[in-house]
């Protein structure tokens, strides 16, 4: 799924994109069970069998303080299943967590913050330049090492 940034999307599409993508690092997607279990203290508490309709679509409309209960659960605000500009922000929030997940570009960065203010400069400079040099049609590119036919 791409996130809820794509137009007018369903209250389901945004609960199934939370459910797929807001969750520990360390764990895949909680089960409906488990989003129950967590909100059963909630005045907005359901099963997982209603949680699972939510996130399918079969109640597109759901009461608000379920709606509450979830949200509480997944830590964004009310306004993500409502509001399609709120929704697009939080997904970008959570692509962004996301990518921080990656553990090899949290090491690069731990690395990063270590070199001093030029070092890192220079570091960001050529990210730039890797990052334009991709975007280029390959057709246009130059290549990055000369040919190893020169040299035979």
């Amino acid at each position: 799924m791409t996130g809820p940034s794509q137009c007018r999307q369903s209250f389901a599409g945004k609960l199934a994109y939370l459910i797929e993508t807001a969750h520990p690092p360390d764990r895949g997607p909680y089960s409906y069970r488990e989003i129950a279990a967590a909100i059963a203290d909630h005045p907005g508490a359901m099963t997982a069998a209603h949680i699972n309709q939510l996130a399918i679509g079969k109640q597109p409309h759901p009461r608000i303080h379920h709606v509450e209960a979830l949200a509480s659960f997944f830590g964004v605000p009310v306004t993500y299943f409502f509001d399609d500009d709120a929704a697009a922000q939080i997904a970008d929030q959570i692509a962004q967590v996301s990518a921080w997940r990656d553990t090899e570009a949290r090491h690069i960065a731990e690395r990063v913050v270590q070199l001093n203010p030029r070092d890192r400069n220079t570091v960001s400079n050529l990210i730039d330049t890797l990052r334009a040099y991709d975007e280029q049609p390959r057709s246009s590119r130059r290549r990055r090492k000369p040919s190893t036919s020169d040299g035979a």
